[in-house]
């Protein structure tokens, strides 16, 4: 089991007791934070990382990603979601190949984990087939990642499992085969769980068989709702999911920025988390997140980047940026939302969200090592004044040095581990270009 001691580095725990500790040695032992303090004892098998100079913090928590599509980016920019839906999900994604997928995932994975993600739930409703299924999961467990993979409809609009139809289940039959096959250690790196359409998008004997399905096999639940006036006009989707009591801390839900009052209400009683994806809410015109309102009511919220095909990268920090900076504009109070607050709900919160928060989210002794090291020293970061202020507000991908997985080194002085990223953007390109022939088509 290796070692690794970081050493004299400021500590952002995100731990309710430990806090930050401006000078203080973090201890990997295996897969597990050993120790957090300052001058802790130097163990002579421990590899030493020199920590001075270096923000050491948990990695980020992306609770809801359509990682298929990564290799789409900038597809649909100059439309909005309904263009994002005809465009990237039910021609580019109905039209994937297996070997497309698994293509798109491993490129997108890589960009994640360079920009400090740790902590990854993959949404995959791109399933048109079985394969697609494998697909995506090889790549996600290669990775490293930690996360969620969760099973979705097919993209395909004529199949009843589409987000155009919602007449018939997913296939519930291969989330059995994936569950007794792939993910046998419930204690495990990943976890698997359902991706549901919901209210707003399936006949109400389908959202309702997926719910029970998924509580049946003790399998998380995430949806989409509420995400556009549009939506709101047809169902209130969450006063539906109230008169049912269908909500609570099992299901997840995706953007609900339409949501009023009585429902916010009805979500913080039942504790049923909200993952915000504020850099695709802005892009496709959904509307801007009642993110204060959320917070006083009591939601317990989180943070996602969505798609590459909505959101167009995977830079968490400028997630973290505009969380801050939308309400306090909406409120014309710049201490209305402050950065403790955002950087939990990417960190804490997030792994809270998706049942981790015994094992992540935070650089306590004893959770697993996912952390993340920062060169606090780089133009655009030094000096450190406010530790939280500036992570939030200052860094950017660049400034990630090293990335840990279950106390795996993933990146390393500035660089992925065992990762050719020539080889992989050749790839992704490749495949996009071999998309568009099939389509006799650029994809735009």
């Amino acid at each position: 089991m290796a070692r690794t001691l970081i050493s004299d580095a400021l500590v952002i725990t995100m731990d309710d007791e430990l806090g930050t500790l401006p000078r203080a040695d973090v201890l990997i032992d295996g897969d597990r934070i050993a120790a957090v303090g300052p001058d802790l004892p130097r163990q002579g098998d421990a590899e030493l990382v020199d920590g001075r100079d270096r923000i050491v913090m948990p990695g980020f928590v992306d609770t809801h990603r359509h990682m298929w599509a990564a290799m789409l980016r900038g597809c649909a920019c100059y439309g909005d979601l309904s263009t994002y839906f005809h465009d990237v999900v039910f021609t580019y994604g109905a039209n994937y190949t297996p070997e497309d997928t698994y293509t798109s995932v491993r490129f997108g994975l890589a960009e994640a984990l360079d920009s400090g993600i740790t902590t990854m739930h993959a949404w995959e409703h791109n399933l048109q087939t079985p394969a697609h299924a494998d697909a995506a999961l090889a790549a996600l467990e290669e990775s490293g990642l930690r996360g969620r993979f969760s099973y979705g409809p097919s993209s395909d609009p004529e199949a009843g499992s589409s987000f155009a139809k919602g007449t018939e289940t997913i296939d519930l039959d291969d989330v059995l085969r994936l569950e007794r096959e792939r993910f046998d250690d419930r204690e495990g790196r990943l976890r698997l769980g359902i991706a549901c359409r919901g209210v707003d998008y399936s006949q109400p004997e389908v959202w309702q068989r997926e719910f029970a399905f998924a509580r049946e096999h003790g399998l998380a639940i995430t949806t989409h709702t509420m995400m556009t006036a549009h939506d709101v006009e047809r169902v209130r989707a969450i006063s539906v999911y109230a008169e049912q009591e269908a909500l609570g801390p099992d299901v997840l839900l995706v953007h609900a920025i339409h949501a009023d009052a009585d429902e916010l209400a009805y979500l913080a009683r039942t504790r049923t988390p909200v993952s915000l994806s504020i850099l695709s809410e802005l892009r496709v015109g959904m509307g801007i997140p009642p993110i204060v309102e959320m917070i006083d009511a009591g939601v317990p919220l989180c943070l996602s980047c969505d798609t590459m095909a909505a959101s167009d990268n995977s830079d968490f920090f400028a997630v973290l940026r505009m969380t801050l900076g939308i309400p306090r504009g909406v409120h014309a109070d710049g201490k209305v939302i402050q950065p403790e607050q955002v950087l939990r709900q990417g960190t804490i919160d997030g792994a809270r969200a998706l049942g981790l928060g015994d094992m992540t989210g935070s650089l306590t002794p004893g959770k697993r090592a996912d952390l993340i090291v920062l060169r606090a020293d780089d133009l655009n970061l030094a000096p450190i004044n406010v530790a939280d202020g500036q992570v939030v507000l200052a860094a950017q991908p660049r400034n990630v040095e090293h990335v840990f997985v279950d106390g795996v080194a993933r990146k390393r002085d500035g660089a992925l581990v065992d990762v050719d990223v020539a080889a992989l953007v050749g790839e992704a390109k490749a495949a996009v270009a071999g998309l568009g022939q099939r389509l006799g088509m650029a994809l735009t």
